[in-house]
C-alpha cells in the first residue's frame, strides 16, 4: 500500500503539472496577420497578402505576392522582388512568442537600373524557421537554409551559386555556412570556387566570445592558393554579452537586405571597437593554412588599438612545411625571382626562418604599432613612409 500511495502521488503531481503548464493555443488569422505585418514593417519589406487560411487546426498559412525589399550596401540601388512567399504561423507554449515557417519561391529577381546589376535568382528549397518575440519585436532563434542558390546576370552571363546554405541564430550561437560555391566573370569565366566554408561565433565557458572560421577547397586565379584554412580565436576582453547585440544586428541586417560583405564589415568594425575599448587581447589559438604542398600551423595574440597603423599590434608564431617550394617561387634575398623582386618583404621573411621539428621551418613575428613586421628579429616589412 505505501508503494501504491507513492505511485499515485507522483501520478497526481504529474497530472497537475501538465494541467497547469502553459500550452500552445490555436492562433487566429488576425493575430497571425498582425504579427507578420509587424515583422515586415520592421524589416523594411512591403508585400501584398493574397491568401490566408488555417491549417492543421492550430496554424495559419499566409501567402504574399509583390514582395519588395530594398537592398543596401551595394554600389548601386537594387531591390529584391518575388511572388508566392508562404508563412505558416503557430503559437508556442512561451508567452509572447510565435513560430514562423517561411517558404520562398523558386524564382525571384534582383532589380536594378543597370542591366549588369540585375540578377535572375533561382532558389531551391529555400526558407527558414523563425521564433519571434511579439512583445519586444525581436527574433529569438532563426534557422535559414537553401539547398541551391544561383544568381544569373542575363546579358554578360556572370553568375554566382552555392549549395547547402545555412544561417543560424541561437541564443548561444551564430553561424553561416555553405558548400559548393562558385562565382564567375563575363561569359562564365571562372573567378573563384570553394567546396565548403563556415563562420561561427559562440560564448566560451567564462563568457568570452569565440570566433571560428574554416574553408576547404578554395580556388582562385592566382599563384597563392590557400585551399584549406582554419582559424580558432577568442577574446576575454570581448564578453559574449557585449558581442551578442552586435552580432544579432549584423545577422538581422543580412536577412533584411544588407549586402553580406558590407554587413560582415560592419560586424567586424563594431567588434573591433569593443575590443579596443576593453583593452584585452584577441587570442588566435590556432591558424592552419594549406596551399599547393605548403602547410603552416601557428598561433598569436593581438591587441586592438586605435593608434596602431593596421588596427592591431601583437605577436605570432608558426611552423612552415614546404619552405623549399616557396624559395623556388620567390628566390632568396641575394637572388630573387621576378615575383620575389615584387615581394621583397616575403623573400626576406622567408629567409630568416630557423630549422624546426619534422622538416618544418619556424618563425616568430611581431606586428608593431607603426606597421612594421619583425620576423625572427629582422624587420621584413615597413610602410611606404619608412616607419
Amino acid at each position: 500500500m505505501p508503494g501504491r500511495r507513492v505511485f499515485v502521488g507522483f501520478g497526481l503531481c504529474a497530472t497537475l503539472v501538465l494541467a497547469l503548464a502553459p500550452r500552445a493555443q490555436a492562433i487566429t488569422v488576425d493575430k497571425a496577420r498582425t504579427a507578420v505585418e509587424a515583422i515586415l514593417m520592421q524589416s523594411g519589406i512591403t508585400a501584398t497578402e493574397s491568401d490566408a487560411r488555417t491549417v492543421d487546426g492550430d496554424g495559419v498559412v499566409l501567402t504574399y505576392d509583390g514582395v519588395y525589399l530594398d537592398l543596401r550596401g551595394y554600389s548601386t540601388d537594387r531591390a529584391l522582388t518575388m511572388d508566392g512567399v508562404t508563412v505558416t504561423v503557430r503559437d508556442t507554449d512561451q508567452t509572447d512568442q510565435i513560430d514562423l515557417d517561411v517558404k520562398l519561391p523558386e524564382r525571384a529577381r534582383m532589380e536594378a537600373e543597370a542591366t549588369s546589376d540585375q540578377r535572375d535568382l533561382t532558389m531551391r528549397n529555400a526558407g527558414g524557421y523563425l521564433r519571434w518575440d511579439t512583445a519586444r519585436n525581436i527574433p529569438v532563434t532563426f534557422d535559414g537554409f537553401a539547398d541551391f542558390l544561383i544568381g544569373d546576370e542575363p546579358v554578360t552571363r556572370k553568375h554566382w551559386m552555392m549549395n547547402g546554405l545555412m544561417i543560424q541564430w541561437l541564443p548561444e550561437l551564430a553561424r553561416i555556412a555553405w558548400q559548393g560555391a562558385e562565382w564567375t566573370g563575363p561569359n562564365r569565366e571562372k573567378m573563384g570556387a570553394v567546396k565548403s566554408a563556415s563562420f561561427t561565433l559562440y560564448p566560451g565557458e567564462n563568457g568570452e566570445t569565440h570566433l571560428d572560421y574554416a574553408h576547404d577547397g578554395l580556388w582562385l586565379p592566382s599563384l597563392f592558393q590557400p585551399r584549406t584554412m582554419r582559424v580558432k580565436s577568442s577574446s576575454t576582453g570581448l564578453p559574449w554579452r557585449e558581442a551578442k547585440p552586435i552580432i544579432e544586428k549584423g545577422f538581422h541586417d543580412i536577412l533584411t537586405g544588407t549586402a553580406p560583405r558590407f554587413a560582415r564589415r560592419q560586424i567586424g568594425d563594431a567588434l573591433w571597437q569593443k575590443a579596443a575599448q576593453n583593452g584585452a587581447p584577441v587570442k588566435v589559438e590556432e591558424f592552419y593554412v594549406e596551399s599547393r604542398g605548403l602547410e603552416a600551423l601557428g598561433s598569436g595574440e593581438f591587441m586592438a588599438q586605435a593608434a596602431a597603423r593596421y588596427g592591431f599590434t601583437g605577436d605570432f608564431d608558426f611552423k612552415l612545411l614546404g619552405q623549399d617550394k616557396l624559395v623556388d617561387l620567390l628566390g632568396t634575398p641575394d637572388s630573387p625571382t621576378l615575383l620575389g623582386a615584387l615581394l621583397p618583404f616575403a623573400v626576406n621573411g622567408l629567409a630568416v626562418g630557423r630549422p624546426g621539428p619534422q622538416g618544418t621551418t619556424e618563425y616568430d613575428g611581431q606586428l608593431l604599432p607603426d606597421g612594421r613586421i619583425v620576423v625572427n628579429g629582422l624587420t621584413v616589412y615597413r610602410t611606404a613612409d619608412g616607419s
